[in-house]
């Protein structure tokens, strides 16, 4: 069956000596893997642009339903070209860091729309972004979890002061700090999942960086088999 879709490439690997192999998440289809041949040779080189990580896309693909393999890809083109995520040292490494996220986070094959719209919505988002740019993967993050099935609990009050990674909860004990955000760090990351991404929370440099890291430790506690995740050292320094 011959498919028609708009993609996000996520993520390529080499294959053979000139092919690729390309995780896509499709609007229609969900997270599906292509075999691209030939796209690695030298008067291919224009086509192979089409698959730097987070492109957009249009597809018509040869699907096979109920297929754990490789599908095939018919015809692909530039949906958007972005103006700024090329260019720009800050953006470049948000989105390097929200491919491999992504990479590792989208497994399943089944489509969701609202999840495809939020993640094509956010990627334009960012190419047009002007400022706050240093709030931008954690907004991201944050909001992402709500598709995944491990939004936060909004229960923290006098009592329950400390987030618990593993439970996704507000609690009234500090565990440890592996498990556990201390007060400080925990107001920080309520402050943070409350506010929309157009008003800044009050929330300083170092929990900023903090906040990261127990993000990614919240993604691992709730995904299995989540890697630890590379591009944060890149990140780091880049908003240093």
């Amino acid at each position: 069956m011959i498919r028609n879709t708009e993609g996000i490439v996520l993520h390529t690997l080499k294959y053979a000596e000139s092919s690729l192999i390309a995780r896509i998440y499709t609007r229609e289809m969900g997270m599906q893997s292509y075999l691209v041949r030939g796209v690695r040779k030298s008067k291919s080189r224009n086509r192979q642009m089409l698959f730097q990580p987070l492109t957009l896309v249009n597809l018509v693909a040869y699907h096979k339903d109920n297929k754990d393999g490789l599908q095939n890809i018919k015809e692909i083109s530039l949906r958007h070209a972005y103006r700024h995520i090329p260019f720009d040292i800050h953006k470049t490494s948000l989105a390097i860091f929200l491919a491999e996220v992504l990479s590792h986070a989208l497994k399943s094959q089944e489509y969701n729309y609202t999840l495809f719209d939020f993640l094509n919505n956010s990627l334009l988002g960012l190419d047009q972004k002007q400022d706050k740019l240093s709030f931008f993967h954690l907004f991201f993050l944050l909001r992402l979890s709500r598709f995944l099935g491990f939004q936060p609990r909004n229960n923290r009050n006098a009592t329950n002061l400390f987030f618990n990674l593993q439970e996704g909860v507000y609690q009234p004990v500090y565990d440890n700090e592996q498990t556990c955000l201390d007060a400080s760090l925990s107001e920080s990351f309520f402050l943070l999942a409350e506010a929309d991404s157009e008003t800044l929370p009050p929330i300083q440099k170092e929990h900023r960086k903090m906040l990261l890291k127990k993000l990614i430790d919240y993604y691992r506690y709730h995904l299995s088999g989540m890697p630890e995740i590379k591009s944060i050292a890149v990140l780091e320094t880049v908003f240093e």
